[in-house]
């Protein structure tokens, strides 16, 4: 029986050892910029101009990052009227408060991909110069969530 204890405990220190060793791997990648998608996938859908409509998401992705322990692949798909939240100050006619734009930076600091839909842009006359350095230009913010949803991601409307 005593045997059979030192062998179980072995096994799980073993077991446990081979965990930690696993999450250093991990780190070392996210650090090294070797990043991998995770499990924890979500894009939101952003289509409005209104600033409390742009916090409530932008809360929200924080929220899940901070759930998931920054593991979570994150894209908030900006088009219509929420494209304005990517657009340069000196372009945008929204005027958004300097928390909205710091949160910006701050959640693209912590990986969270902005992607500004390209048809919105052209009705608009806004081209990729008038974009904060944190927007990724995608061919059209609605078959962008259709792609992402094909690839896992949850899809959050709000």
């Amino acid at each position: 029986m005593a045997q059979a204890k030192n062998h179980s405990r072995r096994h799980f220190m073993g077991g446990l050892a081979a965990g930690v060793g696993a999450l250093a791997v991990a780190s070392q990648s996210k650090a090294g910029g070797m990043m991998e998608p995770t499990k924890n996938k979500v894009v939101y859908q952003l289509n409005k101009s209104d600033g409390a409509y742009i916090l409530d998401i932008l809360h929200s992705a924080a929220m899940v990052l901070q759930h998931f322990n920054n593991d979570a692949d994150i894209v908030i798909d900006c088009f219509g009227p929420g494209i304005w939240l990517l657009v340069k100050a000196e372009k945008n006619q929204q005027h958004y408060e300097k928390f909205i734009v710091e949160q910006v930076q701050s959640l693209s600091m912590y990986g969270v991909v902005f992607n500004a839909c390209e048809q919105t842009m052209k009705t608009i006359h806004i081209d990729n110069a008038d974009l904060i350095s944190e927007a990724k230009p995608v061919f059209s913010g609605a078959v962008d969530l259709i792609t992402l949803q094909q690839k896992g991601y949850a899809y959050i409307a709000w």
